[in-house]
């Protein structure tokens, strides 16, 4: 059986104000704040940050 997978998905709430919805089944989605800008976003989901955050949840090794 394969692996369920996270699934990020980037939000604008303001201007200067975006978040990241991660979602996993058969738990809460979680809100990831403190992003400025869409470009800062995009850095979260293609850099070290998602990485770092997968394994504080127990999601990566």
């Amino acid at each position: 059986m394969a692996k369920a997978k996270v699934t990020f998905k980037i939000i604008r709430n303001a201007e200067d104000d975006w978040n990241i919805l991660a979602e996993y089944p058969g738990a809460e989605p979680r809100h990831i704040t403190g992003l400025t800008s869409k470009a800062d976003a995009d850095d979260w989901m293609n850099g070290d940050r998602r990485i770092g955050w997968l394994r504080s949840q127990g999601y990566a090794k």
